[in-house]
């Protein structure tokens, strides 16, 4: 096995340190047959992780090894294994369950127990044998996060949380997921590659070798090989952990929001003092690490600007007229093709991308009440769409347009709303508007900076003096 390659599987399993993945990572950027490699590999990786616990049976590992042996002079192997070999040999071509076979230790065979043997196997050298032992549910693609790489079962959802990234793998392509985001994988078919349906939130996704199919909001989407795409799918949602570490609300009707603070806090907010229409509006804001209290404080925060107010005793909403933003929609959707070609379909309506023609259209909006407008966008505007992609890598990142990943967290408590950032906690309550003429925002190096951008996993600030952005991650931080 060469450097490179036991580099690759070093990384894959996360051995390696920042430093030395460094290397590996720039040479994935631009290596056509390293990537290809570690597609290999993550599926190999895949299979050999799903293995289950109890032993495999005593036929799986024979055909293994039978089949394995085929590319194994007899001289190599014990006398007794060569017999056992002559005997199945016709058994594992008539299974037809073996793809791919190369060279393997026979010593695995005496010296490890038998799950772990077909495991090593498997991964280590790369085999592409689809056999799986007992009744495994077929897998389709990995998923990669802070903990590691796991299989993807057909059918399963993906889901990532306020605050953090998650990246859905295969041979062929990603998908990179920002928080309070949710993809269904389905298979299409055992040499095809994955179809993927975006429930929520923001995703990239790259079909690196092949065309990928995508389905968002009653729309069929197909990427073409070689492309990216960046979706904002910004539709209603409301998640709350019990214990206030997550807090998730997404267009939700501030009558339905109010009454989650009951469920979750235990706390009865009453609603009667609000008009029935606009009880109907819709607030968005992330939390973490909120008690009952700040959920309050944040919740008021979010439905102020449609008149909605507090009484003393903080339990009671009231309204007061003022001239406030749009109330949002169900939904919004924005497709944006960072490069190659997309076509989108609703119905039989089909929309063109094109990320190589000047003034083609590389942008879609619609939403629940609006018609879709296409039309295109210049670099600057098409790096925003992917802002809170910094610090990760892979294709989203060469988009990114003078952004770079701050060290700097947003302290515990922290609220991100649809225009504002209200910090909570050691510093006191604190409020960034978005696009303000404040540069306050304490960063590393001692700069201060602007908010200009919110996601669900962090806030983009301009830096005082510099033609720079900071992108500063949401992140999970310890109570208070």
């Amino acid at each position: 096995m060469d450097q490179t390659r036991e580099q690759l599987i070093a990384w894959l399993l996360g051995e390696l340190s920042p430093e030395e993945s460094r290397p590996i990572e720039a040479r994935l950027a631009t290596d056509a047959e390293l990537q290809r490699q570690r597609g290999v590999l993550e599926s190999t990786l895949r299979l050999a992780r799903a293995v289950p616990p109890e032993d495999v049976s005593e036929n799986a590992v024979q055909r293994l090894f039978s089949a394995a042996a085929l590319l194994v002079p007899e001289e190599e192997a014990p006398t007794e294994v060569r017999a056992e070999v002559h005997a199945d040999t016709n058994a594992a071509h008539a299974d037809g369950h073996m793809a791919e076979v190369i060279r393997v230790n026979f010593m695995l065979r005496t010296v490890l127990p038998r799950v772990a043997a077909v495991a090593a196997i498997i991964f280590v050298f790369g085999l592409g044998v689809w056999l799986t032992p007992g009744k495994l549910e077929p897998m389709v693609a990995g998923v990669k996060d802070e903990k590691g790489l796991h299989p993807v079962l057909d059918g399963e959802l993906v889901e990532s949380r306020v605050g953090e990234t998650r990246r859905i793998t295969f041979p062929t392509g990603e998908l990179l997921l920002d928080g309070a985001s949710s993809v269904r994988v389905t298979s299409s078919g055992r040499y095809a590659p994955p179809a993927f349906e975006i429930e929520r939130g923001r995703v990239v996704v790259t079909a690196a070798s092949t065309p990928l199919q995508v389905k968002v909001a009653d729309r069929d989407v197909r990427l073409d090989k070689g492309g990216v795409l960046a979706v904002d799918y910004d539709r209603a949602y409301a998640n709350i952990a019990q214990d206030g570490s997550v807090v998730e609300i997404q267009r939700a009707p501030i009558g339905e929001v109010a009454a989650l603070a009951e469920k979750v806090y235990g706390i009865k907010l009453e609603v009667g003092g609000i008009p029935e229409n606009v009880r109907k509006y819709r607030v968005s804001f992330y939390g973490s690490g909120l008690d009952a209290n700040a959920f309050i404080d944040s919740f008021v925060e979010s439905a102020s600007r449609f008149g909605v107010t507090l009484d003393d005793s903080r339990r009671f909403l009231g309204y007061q007229s003022r001239t406030g933003g749009a109330p949002l929609e169900e939904w919004q959707l924005d497709i944006a093709l960072l490069e190659g070609r997309a076509s989108v379909r609703t119905g039989a309506d089909v929309v063109s991308l094109d990320g190589r023609e000047p003034q083609a259209a590389n942008y879609i909006s619609v939403s629940a009440a609006t018609p879709t407008d296409a039309r295109s966008l210049d670099a600057e505007s098409l790096s925003e769409q992917v802002v809170w992609a910094a610090g990760v890598d892979g294709a989203p990142i060469r988009h990114l347009r003078d952004v770079r990943q701050s060290n700097e967290t947003l302290p515990s408590r922290t609220v991100i709303h649809t225009d504002t950032l209200v910090l909570n906690g050691e510093q006191g309550r604190r409020i960034f508007k978005l696009g303000g003429p404040e540069f306050d925002f304490p960063l590393p190096g001692g700069r201060k900076g602007r908010l200009v951008q919110l996601t669900s996993s962090g806030a983009a600030f301009e830096v005082e003096g510099e033609l720079v952005r900071e992108f500063v991650p949401f992140g999970q931080q310890a109570q208070d």
